[in-house]
C-alpha cells in the first residue's frame, strides 16, 4: 500500500504536465526557432568555411603548427589531430569549446525563462491554483529542454554529414551532434538547481553564468598542462575530450549523460523541498526604505540591468583579451591563403594582422551592442510586465522615463568600447606585438556611431512598432554577416550601404573619417527623436 500511494503521489505531483508542455510549446517555438537557426548558422559557416579555406594539406598542417600556443590552447582548447590535421580535426579543434559555451547559454536563458522568471511574474501562482501537480511546470520546462537540445543535436549531425567533406566521417559528426546537445542538458540541469537555490531570475542566471565561467577556467588550467585532471572536471573539457573526427572517444557521452540526468533528478527533489516564491539559499536581508538614488529612474534601471551588465562586462574582456592575445600568430595562421585574404579584404600594403584587427574591432563593437540594444529593449518588457505604466502613472514623464534608458544606453556603449578596446589592445601589446595601445583605443571608440544608431533604430522600433521590436537583431545580423562574409560574396554596395556599421572606417588600416562620424551621429540621433515622439504619443499596452 505504502508503495501505491507513493506512486499515486508522484503521478499527482505531475499532473497536466502533457498540457503544460503544449502551452510552453506554443509560447516558446518563435524563440526556439530563432535560436536554433543561430545555432545552425554557427555549425554550417564552420563547416562550409573550413571545407572552402583550407583544402589545401599543407595549409592545414601550417595552421596546426600555428595553433600550437598557450594563447590558442586557451580559447579553443588543446590541440588535438596534430599529426593529420583534417577538415574534421580542424573542426573538432576550433570550434568546438566556442560552440559548447554557445550552446550552453542558449539552455541556461530557455530554463531560467521557463522556471523562475515566470514564477517571479505570478504565473507559476496563477498556474498552480488550477488542477495541475507540483512538478508538472518544471518538469514542462525539463521537456522543452531535452527536446530543444535534441533537436539541436539532430540539426548539427544532419548539417556536418551534409556539408562536411571525406574526413568529417557519420561516427563524428554524431557524435559531435550528440556533444552539443549533451553540453544543453548539462548545463540546463545546473540552472534548474540554481532556479531551486535564488529566489529570483536574475541569481538563478547569476549562478548558472558562474558555474560556465568556473568550467570554462578549469578547462584552461587544464588543457595549459601539468593540471589535465581540472580539464576532465570541468563539463567543457570532459565533452571535449571527445574529440569527434579524432578519436571519436564515446566515454565522455557516456558520463554526459549520467551527471545531465543526476542533475535533473535533483532539481526535481529540491523544486518538491521548497515553497513557490522562495528559494532555498537565505536571502540577504533588504533595506527597510529604498534609497534615494534608487527611487529615481536612473536608479531603478540600474538595478534591473545590473546583473547582465556585470556578465556582459566580464564576457568583453575576456573576449578582448582572447582576441588580443593571439595576434602575433595571425600571419603564421592566415598568410597564403587567398580565401582569406579576401574575407579580410586583404591589401598587400597592410599587414595581415592589422587587417585583422580592423576586423575584429567591428565584431567586438557588433558584440558590444547587444547589451545597449537590450537596455532599451528593457523598456518594451517592462511595458508588457504592467510595470511601466506604474511608473510613468507618478510624477514621471514617459520622456524621462525613456530618456533615462536612451542615456544609459549611450553611456554603457562607450565604457563598452573602451574597456574591450583596452582588453585588446593591452593583450595584443603585453604578447610582444607591435602597436600603440592608444591606437587601438581610438579604433574601438570609432565605433560609437554606428552604435548610436542602433540605440535609435531600437528606441525607433519600440516608439512606433513596439511588438516588432525584435527586429533589431535580424539587422544586427544582417550587419554582421556583411562584415565577414561581403567581401568574399562581393554583396553590392548598395546593400552594404544599409549596415551602420559597413561606413565606419576599419583603423588602423584606414584614417578616421569626422564627417562620417558626424553624419551617422545625426542620423542615429533622428531615428532616436522620432522614436521618442512616437513612444509619447502611442497607448501603453
Amino acid at each position: 500500500m505504502k508503495q501505491l500511494k507513493e506512486l499515486s503521489d508522484m503521478m499527482q505531483s505531475h499532473a497536466r504536465t502533457g498540457k503544460l508542455f503544449a502551452f510552453t510549446i506554443r509560447k516558446e517555438w518563435l524563440k526556439l526557432l530563432l535560436w536554433l537557426a543561430g545555432c545552425a548558422f554557427y555549425v554550417i559557416l564552420g563547416a562550409v568555411a573550413f571545407v572552402e579555406v583550407y583544402g589545401d594539406p599543407l595549409e592545414r598542417q601550417a595552421m596546426a603548427q600555428a595553433m600550437q600556443n598557450p594563447a590558442m590552447e586557451a580559447l579553443f582548447g588543446r590541440a588535438i589531430g596534430i599529426d593529420n590535421y583534417t577538415i574534421g580535426a580542424m573542426y573538432s579543434h576550433t570550434m568546438t569549446i566556442m560552440g559548447f559555451v554557445l550552446f550552453a547559454i542558449m539552455s541556461i536563458l530557455l530554463v531560467v525563462r521557463n522556471t523562475r522568471s515566470e514564477e517571479e511574474d505570478g504565473i507559476l501562482e496563477l498556474i498552480q491554483s488550477l488542477p495541475t501537480g507540483r512538478l508538472a511546470s518544471t518538469t514542462s520546462a525539463i521537456l522543452l529542454l531535452v527536446l530543444t537540445n535534441t533537436l539541436l543535436a539532430v540539426m548539427s549531425a544532419g548539417l556536418l554529414i551534409g556539408l562536411g567533406d571525406s574526413s568529417m566521417t557519420t561516427e563524428g559528426a554524431v557524435l559531435t551532434g550528440i556533444l552539443y546537445g549533451l553540453v544543453g542538458l548539462i548545463f540546463g540541469g545546473v540552472t534548474l538547481i540554481t532556479a531551486q537555490l535564488s529566489s529570483n531570475a536574475r541569481g538563478a542566471m547569476m549562478l548558472s553564468f558562474g558555474v560556465l565561467g568556473l568550467s570554462y577556467m578549469l578547462r584552461i588550467i587544464g588543457d595549459s598542462g601539468g593540471f589535465n585532471a581540472l580539464s576532465w572536471i570541468s563539463p567543457l573539457g570532459l565533452l571535449y575530450g571527445a574529440e569527434p573526427f579524432v578519436e571519436n572517444n564515446w566515454f565522455p557521452v557516456w558520463v554526459g549523460l549520467v551527471l545531465s540526468f543526476v542533475l535533473i533528478v535533483t532539481a526535481l527533489g529540491l523544486k518538491h523541498r521548497r515553497d513557490v516564491g522562495a528559494g532555498l539559499l537565505p536571502d540577504r536581508p533588504g533595506k527597510r526604505h529604498a534609497s534615494v538614488f534608487l527611487k529615481t529612474p536612473l536608479g531603478f534601471l540600474l538595478k534591473l540591468v545590473r546583473t547582465p551588465l556585470i556578465v556582459w562586462v566580464v564576457a568583453m574582456i575576456l573576449l578582448g583579451v582572447s582576441y588580443g592575445s593571439v595576434i602575433g600568430d595571425i600571419e603564421d595562421v592566415l598568410a597564403g591563403n587567398e580565401i582569406i585574404e579576401q574575407i579580410i579584404a586583404g591589401d598587400d600594403s597592410v599587414s595581415m594582422a592589422d587587417q585583422f584587427i580592423a576586423m575584429i574591432m567591428g565584431v567586438l563593437a557588433m558584440a558590444a551592442s547587444i547589451p545597449t540594444v537590450q537596455i532599451i529593449l528593457r523598456l518594451r518588457s517592462e511595458e508588457k510586465k504592467n510595470r511601466l505604466d506604474k511608473i510613468i502613472a507618478g510624477a514621471r514623464s514617459r520622456t524621462s522615463v525613456l530618456s533615462t534608458f536612451i542615456l544609459t544606453s549611450l553611456t554603457v556603449a562607450f565604457i563598452f568600447q573602451l574597456l574591450q578596446s583596452l582588453a585588446f589592445g593591452g593583450a595584443a601589446v603585453a604578447m610582444g606585438y607591435d602597436i600603440a595601445l592608444l591606437d587601438m583605443v581610438s579604433a574601438g571608440l570609432a565605433y560609437l556611431p554606428a552604435m548610436v544608431v542602433m540605440i535609435g533604430l531600437t528606441v525607433m522600433l519600440v516608439g512606433w512598432l513596439p511588438k516588432a521590436s525584435s527586429l533589431i537583431w535580424l539587422y544586427l545580423g544582417f550587419a554582421f554577416i556583411l562584415l565577414y562574409f561581403g567581401g568574399l560574396f562581393d554583396i553590392p554596395e548598395a546593400v552594404s550601404w544599409l549596415s551602420a556599421f559597413y561606413h565606419i572606417p576599419e583603423m588602423p588600416v584606414e584614417e578616421w573619417n569626422v564627417w562620417t562620424a558626424v553624419l551617422l551621429t545625426i542620423i542615429g540621433t533622428a531615428l532616436t527623436v522620432t522614436g521618442a515622439a512616437g513612444f509619447r504619443k502611442r497607448d501603453i499596452d
